[in-house]
């Protein structure tokens, strides 16, 4: 949860609160992020995310908030150490269940941590990447700790729920069940506020018609409709954001891009 100067106290409830629910509830979301995110739902947002961090193969990329795990192989696939971390243990349990099943030899290392200070030295990332994660946090505190852990010139992706589309918005207001109390969806000034820690920033918006296409995914046998719609709907959704400006408020999603 974003707010201004945060006490230490109310930021250690806020995080306790939040470790509580993702070990305890995280795992009753499981059908419906696999609804929500399996590919190709997000690979236009993930690859663009990939595609801006430019990390050589090699490199040690820092991979916050991982969930799990949907990001987390593909990661590995592009020839780079992960350290994957998330703040719930269940979550990252998850993630190398995952791991072990596709690819076990994959040079992936798990850290259990809190975003907001993580145990990681200054300067020590040329690459760091994450999903649904900043909304998650305070923001002032978040973007400080990735400008600390992101060695000079490194770059930084995450992609990020909007406050802005009604339907997106109507489904979270009738199953408040499925997030924590104090998580909540980004504002384009909140993103904006994140940006300014950094030399350089960049925002890019998606779905904004796309997620009709999700009640085909509802069917037997709607997968391939689904696909087909999916795509189409969001060649016209970029068409919409580069003609009318306004229509940005009301993407689902985000990513923003930063230069340390």
């Amino acid at each position: 949860m974003s707010q201004s100067n945060p006490t230490n106290e109310s930021r250690k409830s806020v995080i306790a609160s939040e470790l509580a629910w993702h070990e305890q509830e995280a795992h009753r979301r499981i059908s419906l992020d696999t609804f929500l995110y399996d590919p190709p739902a997000f690979d236009a947002v993930v690859g663009d995310g990939f595609a801006f961090l430019r990390t050589p193969p090699g490199d040690v990329a820092l991979e916050m908030g991982c969930g799990e795990g949907k990001e987390t192989l593909q990661l590995a696939e592009r020839g780079l150490l992960v350290i994957s971390t998330d703040l719930s243990y269940a979550q990252l349990s998850r993630t190398r269940e995952r791991l072990r099943e596709w690819a076990p030899d994959a040079p992936v290392f798990f850290v259990q941590a809190n975003a907001e200070e993580s145990p990681f030295a200054a300067r020590s990332f040329g690459s760091i990447y994450g999903k649904a994660i900043i909304h998650h946090l305070d923001i002032d505190m978040a973007a400080e700790e990735i400008k600390r852990l992101l060695k000079p010139g490194g770059r930084a992706t995450f992609a990020e729920p909007m406050a802005g589309h009604p339907l997106i918005m109507l489904g979270r207001w009738l199953t408040p069940q499925w997030r924590t109390r104090d998580e909540h969806p980004l504002t384009f000034s909140e993103l904006r506020q994140f940006g300014d820690h950094f030399s350089r920033v960049e925002i890019r918006e998606y779905f904004l018609l796309a997620p009709l296409g999700y009640v085909f995914r509802l069917l037997p046998g709607g997968e391939s409709l689904f696909r087909r719609l999916h795509a189409r709907l969001q060649r016209v959704d970029r068409r919409l954001f580069g003609t009318f400006a306004a229509l940005r408020e009301w993407a689902w999603y985000s990513l923003i891009n930063v230069d340390r």
